[in-house]
């Protein structure tokens, strides 16, 4: 039987909700432990005290909090979500999981996301990719349902807003139907080569699979100069839907990268994405 406690969540921007919680099978997890300090994937320190809290909520003993760099936008986003007892203190031997839904009112729908990532003394990472951003007057919009202990559920409601520039976009492909591609750079770069990577996303119904069988072909471009860089090269599948290239920005402006699919050496997206990048 489910039980239903009624929960207040207190949201950025305004934006208030109810979270529900409810009993949901688990969908996975990766863990990455430091019991004496949060420590991301790419070797960083993570201080919660940087980031942004945009919901938190009790239940029972427990105090989950959901952070964000700075906003959510309809891109590829990082969340992190902390566990601690009543008095604020983490709590080291829970059980994380977590799924996200796009309730449109009528109709609702999943995104591509990864499992989440345990980095220790109570903080958990989850990275999505939000397809779409919130609309106004059709339902309650993204909501991130967080899976204490494999048996209650947390859904809270994010505020997602539309990413300027798109960073997120889909195509047709020859082979696997639509496809989301999103690039990580970020909005602003720096002159000089550098890595860039992207993820890819298969929209199957309701499940987005990440793509590993392809070859991101990248074209810079500065227009207002009317020319592009050398030594660029094609971001290639590390697995599960990641992809890492590098590009060369050689002067500081406005930039356009030209993106097309490859596989096996062959075109296959149905039209050219061109992504907008400011270079400082």
């Amino acid at each position: 039987m489910k039980s239903v406690y009624f929960v207040k969540v207190s949201m950025l921007l305004g934006i208030a909700s109810m979270a529900l919680v409810y009993s949901l099978t688990g969908c996975g997890n990766n863990t990455q432990t430091d019991e004496k300090n949060p420590v991301d994937t790419a070797g960083a320190m993570v201080d919660v005290t940087t980031l942004t809290k945009i919901a938190d909520t009790t239940l029972a003993q427990n105090k989950v909090s959901v952070f964000v760099q700075d906003s959510l936008t309809s891109k590829n986003e990082t969340i992190y979500i902390q566990v601690t007892d009543l008095d604020g203190d983490p709590t080291t031997d829970a059980h994380l999981d977590y799924d996200v839904v796009m309730d449109m009112g009528m109709v609702s729908h999943g995104g591509p996301y990864y499992p989440p990532v345990d980095l220790g003394n109570g903080l958990y990472k989850a990275e999505v990719v939000f397809i779409m951003a919130n609309m106004n007057d059709m339902g309650k919009g993204w909501m991130l349902n967080a899976v204490l202990n494999k048996k209650d559920t947390l859904s809270f409601l994010l505020p997602v807003s539309e990413a300027t520039p798109a960073r997120t976009i889909p195509v047709g492909t020859k082979d696997d139907g639509r496809v989301f591609v999103s690039l990580l750079l970020p909005d602003e770069a720096k002159t000089g080569t550098q890595p860039i990577d992207f993820t890819l996303h298969k929209m199957d119904h309701n499940h987005f699979p990440p793509l590993d069988n392809y070859t991101v072909e990248i074209e810079p471009l500065m227009p207002d100069m009317g020319h592009g860089s050398p030594n660029n090269k094609a971001a290639t599948s590390k697995g599960d839907g990641r992809y890492s290239g590098m590009i060369n920005f050689t002067m500081k402006g406005h930039w356009k990268i030209k993106v097309n699919l490859l596989k096996g050496g062959e075109k296959v997206s149905q039209e050219e994405l061109v992504f907008p990048v400011e270079v400082r």
